[in-house]
């Protein structure tokens, strides 16, 4: 892989961990809306940074899609598992089971498969 191609693939990692906290945020926000319901600041202002947080990743994204094959792009999107399973356990203390594992595993091994084949 070349220089410029690793450079894409890690900001297209660092776009999949920007488009995962989204899940985390609107899982704040839910929980956020059931304590304190819909019109509450902390509610508004976790859905408002969920927001931005998208339009950031929208950005950006867009402008990888102009530098790299669209398939590999969307490869690269099954990382998300990854980083939701992190997020999960670190941040809401989930538990992670096996099948989440080998799930991850096998998704894993797909990018790499993909990726490096060339």
């Amino acid at each position: 892989m070349s220089k410029k191609g690793m450079i894409l693939f890690l900001l297209m990692q660092v776009m999949n961990v920007v488009f995962s906290l989204n899940g985390v945020l609107m899982k704040l926000a839910s929980v956020s809306w059931q304590e304190n319901g819909l019109f509450a600041l902390k509610t508004i202002a976790v859905l408002f940074a969920a927001v931005i947080v998208l339009g950031i990743y929208a950005v950006v994204w867009q402008a990888i899609l102009g530098r790299v094959d669209l398939s590999h792009a969307y490869l690269n999107k099954g990382t998300t598992v990854f980083w939701s399973l992190l997020w999960s356990a670190v941040v809401f203390r989930e538990q992670i089971t096996l099948f989440n594992i080998v799930g991850g595993i096998v998704i894993f091994l797909g990018l790499i498969m993909v990726n490096y084949h060339e």
